[in-house]
C-alpha cells in the first residue's frame, strides 16, 4: 500500500455491472474499486442501481475473471429492496401520497412474468392489450407479490429524470404510497445504506455513471461527499471543444458545480470543458490505471499481427480499420487483423472485408475475456474510434509493450501516446494515414521495437500506485472541507 486515504467509508455507485455489458465502463469501474483497496487499504462497497435479480451470479463472474475480490463487496438496489423492503415503504409512507392502483391486474393490460435463477418470479412488465406498449413494470418480491411499480419510460433519452410516481406496495400487496421517480428511489436506497455503516465518518460515493450522479447530487445529508468521474466525451459530432454538447451531457453539466470533486482521464478534457465553461476549483484529472504486465519481454512478436479490441459498434468506425488494412494488406501479404470482440456490426464488417478482398486476412474472434494477452505477441494495435474517454485497450497495449497506432481523437490517445516515440497518432478520420502509420510498423522491425520500449515506459505513468496517490490527494481535500451540494 502506498496511497494514504482519509478516514472515511468509500461507495463507489455504478448504474450497473454485469459480465460482458458496456465494455471499458465496467472494466474500470471495477478496476478503480479493486486499486482502492489493494493501494490504500479501504474497501469500497460497490453500489449497483440496475433493475437485476441475479447479482449473486454477477460477483461470482466477476470474481472467476479477477475482476472483484474479497476486499471489494457489492450491494444491488432490487437485491436489498427484495430482501428487506422496509426502508421503501417508510419512505413511501412518510411521502404522504398515494396512487390508486389494483395490484392484482391492470384494467386493458397483460402480464407477463419473468423468473430468476432461482425459478422465484421477479418481474411482471404490464403491455397494452391494444397497443402491444409496455406501461408498467412490476418488481416483484422475494414472496412473488408486487413490490415496486415502475411506469415504463420511453422516448427520451434522460429517462432518470422522468416525472413519474414509482408505487410501493406492502406486504399484504397493496399500495402504501409513492416515490417521486427514479432520484427519490435512488436517494432513499443510498441514505438506508449509510445507515448501516461506521456514523462517525464521512460517507464518500465516487460516482461512476452519469444518470447516478445527476439523481444523488440532491442526497441529503452532510455526511456525504459527491465523487463524479467521467468515463466518456461529451460532445456530439465532430467531437471538437467547441462541438454541440451532447443531449445526454446537458443536465449533467447544469449540476456540475455541485459536486465535490470531478475527476476527468486526460488533462485535454478537462481543458476543453474550462474553455468553454470557465476554471473549476473542483476539476481534477486521475486516469484509469493499468497494472505491470508479467512475462518474458524477450518473446518474439508476430511482426505482420494487427489486432483491435471492443465492441463492434458505429462509434469504433472499424469500417475505417478494414480500409487502412487494405491497404497494408497490399503491401504485405503476411499482415493479418484479428478483431475480438462482438456487437451488432460484425455482419456488415465481415461483408466489408470480402468487398475488400481481405477476408483471407481478417478474423473475427468475438469476446473474450482475456484478449489483452493477444497483445503480447501483436506487432501493433490499431484505433479507429469517433471518439473515447481514456481507451483502456491502449493502456492494455503500453502494459504489454505493443506499439499503438491510433486516430488522434478526443479523449485519451494524444495523452496517454507520444507519436513516433510510444506509438503513432494520425489525423482523425485520415484512412489513408492511418493505413501509412500502420505499414510502416508492420514494415519495419527496428520501429516496432523502438515503439515497444516507448510503450513499456509510457506505462509507468499510468500505474495504481499513480493513480491512486492523485485519489489520496484530491479525497484529503474534498473530505476536510464542508460539502458543496
Amino acid at each position: 500500500m502506498g496511497a494514504r486515504f482519509p478516514e472515511a467509508n468509500y461507495f463507489v455507485a455504478g448504474s450497473r455491472l454485469r459480465p460482458g455489458l458496456d465494455g471499458g465502463y465496467t472494466i474500470a469501474t471495477l478496476r478503480r474499486a479493486q486499486q482502492m483497496a489493494q493501494q490504500a487499504g479501504v474497501y469500497p462497497v460497490l453500489l449497483t442501481f440496475d433493475f437485476w435479480p441475479d447479482y449473486d451470479a454477477v460477483v461470482d463472474e466477476f470474481t472467476r475473471i479477477g475482476l472483484m475480490d474479497g476486499r471489494v463487496s457489492l450491494r444491488n438496489l432490487l437485491q436489498d429492496a427484495r430482501r428487506s423492503p422496509g426502508f421503501l415503504r417508510e419512505r413511501a409512507v412518510a411521502s404522504g401520497s398515494l396512487v390508486e392502483t389494483d395490484s392484482d391486474s391492470v384494467v386493458g393490460f397483460e402480464p407477463s412474468t419473468e423468473v430468476d435463477s432461482t425459478g422465484t418470479p421477479w418481474r411482471t412488465a404490464w403491455t397494452d392489450a391494444a397497443t402491444g406498449a409496455t406501461v408498467y413494470t412490476d418488481l416483484l418480491g422475494l414472496d412473488g407479490r408486487p413490490l415496486l411499480r415502475v411506469p415504463y419510460v420511453s422516448g427520451r433519452a434522460d429517462w432518470h429524470r422522468a416525472p413519474i410516481d414509482i408505487t410501493v406496495f406492502g406486504d399484504d400487496g397493496m399500495p402504501v404510497g409513492t416515490l417521486a421517480g427514479f432520484g427519490e428511489l435512488y436517494r432513499t436506497w443510498v441514505r438506508h445504506v449509510l445507515s448501516t455503516t461506521d456514523g462517525s465518518r464521512t460517507n464518500v460515493v465516487v460516482c461512476e455513471s452519469r444518470q447516478v450522479g445527476e439523481l444523488l447530487v440532491d442526497l441529503p445529508g452532510d455526511d456525504v461527499r459527491l465523487v463524479h468521474t467521467v468515463h466518456s466525451a461529451h460532445t456530439s459530432a465532430p467531437h471538437r471543444w467547441d462541438s454541440p454538447i451532447d443531449g445526454l451531457w446537458q443536465s449533467w453539466f447544469e449540476v456540475v458545480h455541485r459536486f465535490d470533486a470531478v475527476l476527468w482521464l486526460s488533462q485535454r478534457q478537462r481543458e476543453a470543458v474550462e474553455r468553454r465553461f470557465g476554471e473549476r476549483d473542483n476539476f481534477w484529472v486521475v486516469p484509469h490505471a493499468i497494472e505491470a504486465v508479467p512475462g518474458d519481454r524477450a518473446v518474439a512478436r508476430d511482426p505482420n499481427l494487427v489486432v483491435m479490441i471492443g465492441r463492434l459498434v458505429p462509434l469504433k468506425r472499424l469500417d475505417h480499420a478494414l480500409r487502412a488494412f487494405q491497404s497494408v494488406r497490399e503491401a504485405n501479404p503476411l499482415a493479418r487483423l484479428v478483431f475480438y470482440g462482438d456487437g451488432p456490426d460484425e455482419q456488415r464488417l465481415r461483408g466489408l472485408a470480402v468487398d475488400l478482398r481481405v477476408q483471407d486476412a481478417v478474423e473475427f474472434r468475438g469476446h473474450q475475456p482475456d484478449a489483452a494477452d493477444a497483445l503480447s505477441g501483436a506487432a501493433a494495435l490499431m484505433l479507429s474510434s469517433t471518439y473515447e474517454g481514456q481507451p483502456l485497450v491502449i493502456l492494455e497495449a503500453l502494459a504489454r509493450g505493443c506499439p499503438v497506432v491510433s486516430y488522434d481523437i478526443d479523449y485519451g490517445p494524444s495523452d496517454m501516446l507520444e507519436h513516433g516515440v510510444s506509438g503513432l497518432l494520425v489525423p482523425d478520420g485520415d484512412i489513408r494515414a492511418l493505413g501509412a502509420a500502420l505499414g510502416s510498423v508492420l514494415g519495419d522491425h527496428d520501429l516496432q521495437e523502438a515503439l515497444s520500449r516507448g510503450a513499456l515506459k509510457a506505462s509507468e505513468r499510468f500505474t495504481p500506485e499513480k493513480t491512486m496517490g492523485r485519489m489520496a490527494e484530491l479525497l484529503a481535500q474534498v473530505v476536510s472541507h464542508q460539502r458543496r451540494g
